[in-house]
């Protein structure tokens, strides 16, 4: 398997797809916060997307060599466990993308460039800790605590450069990890997971608690956008944690419903687009 094909099994095309989207409403948030008059996309943006893209396959590459001894017992069927690809292969094809993922920040800007290299060392120091610390590798709540600030490294990155940044642009980061929060607490919950899943929170806080902590995570970040931009438009997108945590508890599923969190961080990220483009 060449290391194209691993990307299209593994990659493409959802997570282009998100971390642009990450991208434009990041930018676009922080225009709201910052600056007057619409958000436009600029020649930035699009070289901000690109660079992303590289450093997430990089960041990709890096997940899917830490994983490996969990994916051996719970995800046969990936190319690295069934040796489809090799661990040397992918550590050769990590430099080119860093080093595409570098050089697209840096025509940017230096400092845009400095903190993208900073979360992807960072992505490397969590390999290196988890193959070392075994309470950060093993503990799902601990493990999620040391992988948040590579959210907030990732969403800085985009803000380097926004114009009229003040106190309330630190409410950026926390709505965009709060998302990411409610959409990794939704994939794993479970009623019937394996009870020696290290990576299930169902197994640390019951179906329920995790139910609840996804639903809240998922409130809470439209509550916020809303509160500090003074928008209502994202409200209504209130509703759609609503509904998943519904299904799961009230209905009793045995897996925590994906489609509809999954669905969220789309519309809400449209949404927050739409208040960038129509801000006055």
């Amino acid at each position: 398997m060449t290391v194209s094909r691993y990307l299209a099994e593994r990659y493409l095309p959802v997570y282009p797809v998100y971390l642009t989207l990450w991208v434009v409403a990041v930018e676009s948030m922080a225009h709201v916060l910052g600056g007057a008059g619409p958000w436009r996309p600029t020649w930035d943006t699009a070289l901000k997307a690109l660079a992303l893209i590289a450093a997430g396959a990089f960041l990709r590459m890096v997940d899917d060599q830490k994983d490996l001894d969990y994916d051996r017992r719970y995800n046969p069927s990936r190319p690295l466990v069934q040796g489809r690809i090799t661990t040397r292969e992918l550590q050769v094809a990590m430099a080119p993308a860093a080093t595409v993922a570098l050089l697209l920040a840096a025509a940017v800007s230096l400092p845009s460039a400095a903190m993208l290299a900073a979360a992807l060392g960072y992505g490397l120091a969590l390999w290196w800790a988890e193959s070392r610390v075994a309470r950060i590798r093993d503990d799902p709540l601990v493990n999620l605590a040391v992988v948040c600030p590579a959210q907030f490294l990732v969403t800085g990155f985009i803000m380097v450069g926004q114009p009229g940044l003040g106190v309330s642009a630190l409410a950026v980061p926390l709505v965009f990890t709060s998302v990411f929060l409610h959409l990794e607490f939704a994939r794993k919950t479970s009623r019937i997971s394996d009870p020696d899943d290290p990576h299930c929170y169902s197994r640390v806080l019951g179906a329920t608690g995790s139910a609840l902590t996804s639903w809240a995570f998922g409130v809470s970040a439209v509550l916020l956008e809303v509160g500090v931009t003074g928008n209502p438009l994202p409200l209504p997108m209130v509703l759609l944690p609503c509904v998943s945590a519904w299904i799961f508890l009230a209905r009793k599923a045995d897996e925590h419903p994906r489609s509809w969190p999954t669905a969220f961080v789309i519309a809400f990220y449209l949404c927050i687009v739409v208040q960038g483009l129509a801000h006055t």
